[in-house]
């Protein structure tokens, strides 16, 4: 039996249909407030059939109450932990970092308590950490506090830490570090949101540059390496470096809307960031813009992919194509 966390979200349900595909047998955690909209729709997506669904057991249980969890980990040999919150907004620091920090450290209490046999830990490029000399970022960066870490890439580092502790106290693990994952999803949060965005009609572009990656290539990364004699290791997944100027016009001409045409200087940003949060003070509603999203805009980190590729001889899918396939399911 498989454990996977965080099942219901976009990258969990790729790995729950990649599993079912393979007719192994998944417990998939959810929250009592989670939908399976996402999920039903990633099932249309990768053809899930009835059949298929026979082998998932949904088990309800938050990751932070470990006494529930204790139940969820009986008969469970291996673990893929997805379960984690991303936000860029202050407000959700604290329960940011409870989910990722302390939810992590009761999946790994429980993997080593239950004599799991292998652990996979869905990480993030931003745990690797982002110091302002770096060319290529690979996996032998140590981190370093920095500007340029945002709260999010702050827990999952620690987060990264709990599972080296397990792994210290005997707990087989493989972390992976994605890029920007893109992929079919459902498109009003996340990264969908650009897909939305592009939709609407985008006139603006930023210089910045970052690494992306197909989620079907996150799922296939992850699920390959806990099928293997791989332990204790960590893993950079990126397709390619893509600025994101070139990216949006990719999306533009897949959904034949216009591209960004004007460059926004830094100062604009700060200036737009800044109205959207008092907007957000008064009107209670998440900004589209934050201080973290801002300055990641303008920024240009360069992943180094030859680890993974050499270690599983994958050849990653053209960001392109998945740009293609992407709104493709959207339109």
């Amino acid at each position: 039996m498989i454990l996977v966390s965080g099942a219901t979200g976009f990258v969990g349900s790729y790995i729950v249909c990649e599993l079912l595909r393979q007719d192994k047998k998944v417990r998939a955690l959810k929250r009592a407030s989670s939908s399976l909209s996402e999920f039903e729709f990633i099932c249309r997506v990768n053809a899930i059939t009835a059949t298929q669904l026979k082998n998932l057991e949904w088990c309800v249980v938050d990751i932070l109450e470990f006494g529930d969890l204790e139940v969820a980990f009986q008969g469970v040999t291996e673990v893929v932990h997805c379960a984690g919150v991303v936000s860029f907004v202050p407000r959700d620091q604290e329960s940011m970092a409870r989910v990722n920090i302390e939810g992590t450290a009761n999946m790994v209490n429980l993997a080593l308590q239950n004599g799991v046999k292998k652990f996979g830990y869905l990480s993030s490029i931003a745990a690797i950490g982002r110091a302002s000399n770096m060319n290529f970022i690979d996996e032998n960066i140590k981190w370093e506090a920095s500007v340029m870490n945002t709260h999010y890439a702050e827990t999952k580092f620690e987060a990264e830490m709990e599972v080296w502790r397990g792994v210290q106290e005997g707990l087989n693990a493989v972390i992976v570090n994605p890029g920007v994952i893109i992929g079919a999803c459902d498109f009003t949060r996340g990264t969908g949101k650009m897909f939305e965005t592009m939709k609407k009609g985008l006139s603006f572009y930023t210089p910045g540059v970052n690494g992306f990656v197909d989620v079907r290539d996150v799922s296939k990364c992850l699920i390959q390496l806990m099928d293997s004699n791989i332990y204790n290791d960590r893993f950079i997944l990126v397709s390619e470096n893509y600025e994101f100027k070139k990216f949006y016009e990719e999306v533009a001409e897949s959904l034949n809307k216009s591209k960004p045409r004007y460059h926004t200087p830094f100062w604009l940003g700060v200036i737009v960031y800044r109205l959207l949060a008092i907007r957000s003070f008064f009107t209670g509603k998440a900004p589209l813009l934050t201080r973290e999203t801002t300055l990641a805009a303008y920024r240009k980190f360069y992943y180094n992919n030859l680890k993974i590729k050499n270690t599983l001889g994958i050849e990653f899918i053209p960001v392109k194509e998945t740009i293609q396939w992407t709104c493709g399911w959207y339109k």
